[in-house]
């Protein structure tokens, strides 16, 4: 199940960094982020099955020079404590602290106004590269 919520992701551009793949409705900004940081290794290993080079990605599109290992979980861990990253990440656990309680959960989960096939298609096509592509302009 695809969770993507209205209130939390308010943009296309939020939708693609915070939109992730779990069997239940988190509760809480702390399970969100968690699952963000698998579905970011997912994409770093995605991108390496396919030939790309993840550090190369993160340091052209980030504009910053990449220190840590070769592994897939090292990269990961580097690309979410990034501060452009943390930056994002902060907005997201500001909007988790906003968020209103009153709305249902199906409007929660599939967003209000978009359909379901349409949040599962927009969250097929998120690559490493689109990511960060995405992260890259992030409220700048």
């Amino acid at each position: 199940m695809i969770y993507y919520n209205a209130q939390l992701m308010s943009d296309d551009a939020s939708a693609i960094l915070f939109m992730v793949n779990n069997s239940v409705l988190f509760e809480r900004f702390e399970d969100h982020e968690a699952a963000i940081h698998f579905h970011i290794h997912q994409l770093v290993e995605q991108a390496i099955a396919s030939g790309e080079s993840p550090v190369a990605l993160v340091e052209d599109y980030l504009d910053i020079s990449y220190t840590d290992g070769s592994n897939p979980h090292e990269i990961s861990d580097f690309l979410l404590q990034s501060d452009v990253m943390q930056s994002a990440l902060g907005n997201l656990k500001e909007n988790w602290h906003q968020k209103s309680t009153d709305l249902p959960d199906e409007g929660l989960l599939f967003g209000q106004g978009i359909a379901q096939n349409e949040i599962l298609e927009r969250y097929s096509k998120i690559t490493l590269r689109s990511y960060l592509e995405t992260l890259s302009t992030f409220n700048r």
